[in-house]
C-alpha cells in the first residue's frame, strides 16, 4: 500500500482508501484502491477493493485521488493512468469520477474521463476536491517545462463532471522540484495552506534528506480571482525518514485531519518478504500558529487505543529499561526546557535501535535509527517552559511529537526481538510514562 486516497466521513464512519497492489508486496504493480473504514480513526475494518484498473483510461493504474460527500453520496475523484510502452511520452493521465451510495460498492461515471488536459500531459494527477459555496474546486499536481518544474493547478466545476482550469496556484522556480504530487489546499485559521509532495528537491543541510519531500506553503487566497499569494517559504511538515503523500479532510467536528503514507519510495524494507509493504501514520489534527507554522497533534481518539500502564516515574534518571508489550507503546517524557535528552528505543538482540535526542544549547532534536542514512535532525526550541516528547511505537514504526506538535518525526524501524525503551545514563527527566497500545485493525478473520 502507498498513498492515502479518498479520506472522508460518510454515514457515521471515516473511510480511507489507498493505493494498493493485491498481487505482490514486492512492487507497486498496477494500482487499485484498497479500502478501510473506522468509527474512531483507530479501530479499522478492511473492506473489499473499491476501484479496479478496468477501463481504457485507467487500465495502467487507478492512481491517487480524493472524496467529497454530497446528498448522502460519496463521490471519488481519481487519476486514471494509461501507459504507452516504447512511445514518447510513455504514458498519459486523466481525471475520473466514481461514486458510492453505500460506502462499499463503487460505480465509475460513464462519462469518464472528466478532465483530459492534453496541454498538461503526461504528468497531471492526484486530484483533491472540496466545495466552497456552490462551486466545486480541484487542485491537481503537474509537471511542466518539459518535465523539469512542478506546480499546482486549480480547476472549478458546478457539477463534478465538467471542469475548467481557473489558475495556477503556485509553481516551482527550480528549487522545488520537477513534479508536485498529492497537492492539497485548504483554509485554516484565516489562512490558506498549499500542502504537497515535491519530487526532485535537492538536500540542503538537515533539510530535504529523503528521496521525496512533503511540506507546505502558507498564504492568502481570493476565491474571486483564484489567486494564491504565498506569505511563507516551503516548510517540511515532518522530519523523519518515512512520510509522504499527505491527505487532509475537514471532519464533522470541524477538525482539519491529516494522514500520510508511512513509508518512502525506493526503500526495500524487510516487511516486503513478509507479504506486506507500507502503512499509514496516526491521524493527526492540524493547527496554525500565529507565526504561520503548522503543528500536528495525534487525534484525541488515540486514547481509545491505549492499553495498560507499563511504567510511571517522577524525577527519574536513566537507564532503567521498560519492555513494551507486543513491540507497541506510547512514551511520554517531560523535562526542564534546559535539559539534554537521550532516549533509546531498542530491541533486546540489538537488531534495531533508535536514538531520540535533544541538545538544548544548539536547539536541535535528532532521530537516529542507525545504518546507512539513519540520522534526521532539525531545529526546535520548546515553546513552553517544559520540554515534552510524545512517542508512539508500533512494531515497525516510530512517530515522535515534540512539544505541542511543532516538530514531528515519522520513521520506520525493524526490530527482530522484543522492544524496550530507556533513558540515557546521564538523562534526567521530571516525568516518564510508558503505556501499552492495543491492536486496533481487524484482520480478514475479524480478529485484531
Amino acid at each position: 500500500m502507498n498513498d492515502p486516497n479518498g479520506f472522508c466521513f460518510f454515514q457515521g464512519e471515516y473511510h480511507l482508501f489507498y493505493q494498493y497492489n493485491p498481487i505482490s508486496s514486492l512492487e507497486p504493480g498496477i494500482a487499485h484502491w484498497g479500502h478501510a473504514k473506522s468509527k474512531d480513526l483507530f479501530r479499522w475494518e478492511h473492506l473489499p477493493i473499491a476501484l479496479y484498473p478496468d477501463e481504457w483510461y485507467d487500465k495502467s493504474g487507478v492512481f491517487s485521488g480524493s472524496a467529497i460527500v454530497e446528498n448522502d453520496t460519496m463521490y471519488l475523484l481519481y487519476t486514471g493512468n494509461l501507459n504507452h510502452p516504447n512511445e514518447d511520452p510513455d504514458h498519459e493521465q486523466h481525471q475520473a469520477l466514481a461514486y458510492s451510495t453505500d460506502g462499499v460498492n463503487v460505480t465509475k461515471y460513464e462519462g469518464n474521463p472528466v478532465i483530459d488536459s492534453p496541454e498538461h500531459q503526461p504528468n497531471i494527477r492526484d486530484p483533491k476536491v472540496w466545495k466552497h459555496e456552490d462551486t466545486y474546486y480541484m487542485v491537481l499536481g503537474n509537471s511542466f517545462n518539459n518535465g523539469t518544474l512542478g506546480r499546482a493547478l486549480l480547476y472549478s466545476s458546478e457539477d463534478l463532471k465538467s471542469w475548467a482550469e481557473v489558475s495556477v496556484l503556485d509553481e516551482s522556480d527550480g528549487a522545488l522540484g520537477y513534479m508536485w504530487e498529492c497537492p492539497d489546499f485548504f483554509e485554516l485559521d484565516g489562512k490558506f495552506i498549499l500542502l504537497f509532495s515535491p519530487q526532485g528537491v535537492e538536500p540542503e543541510g538537515n533539510k530535504y534528506r529523503n528521496l521525496y519531500q512533503t511540506g507546505y506553503i502558507v498564504g492568502d487566497f481570493d476565491y474571486d480571482t483564484h489567486k494564491f499569494t504565498p506569505i511563507t517559504e516551503f516548510v517540511e511538515l515532518d522530519h523523519g525518514h518515512d512520510f509522504y503523500a499527505t491527505q487532509t479532510i475537514l471532519d464533522h467536528y470541524n477538525r482539519r485531519l491529516l494522514v500520510a503514507w508511512f513509508d518512502m519510495w525506493e526503500q526495500n524494507y524487510p516487511e516486503r518478504d513478509d507479504g506486506w509493504t507500507g502503512q499509514m501514520t496516526i491521524v493527526r489534527e492540524l493547527f496554525l500558529t500565529k507565526d504561520n507554522h503548522l503543528i500536528q497533534k495525534p487525534v484525541t481518539e488515540v486514547m481509545n487505543a491505549r492499553g495498560k500502564l507499563l511504567y510511571s516515574a517522577r524525577n527519574t534518571k536513566g537507564s532503567k529499561s521498560v519492555e513494551l508489550s507486543d513491540k507497541t507503546g506510547e512514551i511520554r517524557v517531560k523535562a526542564k526546557a534546559s535539559s539534554d535528552i537521550n532516549l533509546f528505543i531498542e530491541s533486546k538482540n540489538q537488531s534495531a535501535t533508535v536514538k531520540i535526542s535533544y541538545d538544548h544549547k544548539q536547539g536541535l532534536v535528532t532521530l537516529d535509527r542507525g545504518g546507512n542514512d539513519g540520522l534526521r535532525r532539525t531545529e526546535w526550541k520548546p515553546k513552553e517552559k517544559k520540554l515534552r516528547l510524545r512517542i508512539f511505537v508500533d512494531a515497525s514504526s516510530i512517530e515522535v511529537f515534540c512539544g505541542r506538535g511543532e516538530v514531528t518525526f515519522s520513521s520506520r524501524f525493524f526490530p527482530e526481538d522484543n522492544v524496550a525503551v530507556r533513558l540515557g545514563e546521564n538523562t534526567e527527566v521530571e516525568q516518564m510514562i510508558v503505556t501499552a497500545m492495543r491492536r486496533t485493525v481487524k484482520r480478514p478473520d475479524n480478529t485484531e
